[in-house]
């Protein structure tokens, strides 16, 4: 995938987090540590599914944690995690076990993040990826075509 490099700054597997929002927390710290957010970019997207309700979920066992650029992006960035045991959002009986969380700091910048993110529930990649162990099968998988 063109543009989008997935490396061991902004992915985690299997990551212990007992809820949702503890979840994201993990996810968001990940854009933060990377310069792409600000803390308050996290509590943004917490307070926006506290708000809205669990409008993340995008496909089955998939999130994309994010919220509007003025609540503290920095800059384009991503992180993906996946979870040991699935978290569950309020509102909704679908488990979690893939997030991609995001920022942008415009509506149009973020063009590549949502390709991936598309092309991940396209080719079917979720199921496989929840399960995987190490950056060097996710990079086998993506890098397969």
């Amino acid at each position: 995938m063109e543009g989008i490099v997935l490396n061991e700054k902004n992915v985690r597997l299997n990551v212990k987090a007992e809820t949702w929002e503890e979840a994201i927390r993990i996810g968001g710290q990940l854009l933060v540590d990377n310069g792409c957010a600000k803390p308050s970019y996290v509590d943004g997207i917490i307070r926006s599914v506290k708000e809205y309700g669990p409008y993340i979920i995008i496909s089955k066992g998939f999130a994309i944690p994010h919220t509007r650029p003025e609540d503290g992006a920095v800059k384009i960035g991503f992180s993906l995690i996946t979870l040991d045991k699935p978290v569950y959002f309020d509102g909704d009986e679908e488990p979690v076990k893939v997030m991609i969380c995001f920022a942008a700091t415009d509506s149009k910048t973020h063009l590549d993040i949502l390709k991936m993110i598309v092309e991940f529930v396209e080719k079917g990649y979720i199921e496989p990826i929840s399960s995987m162990h190490t950056l060097a099968e996710l990079h086998a998988l993506v890098d397969s075509e």
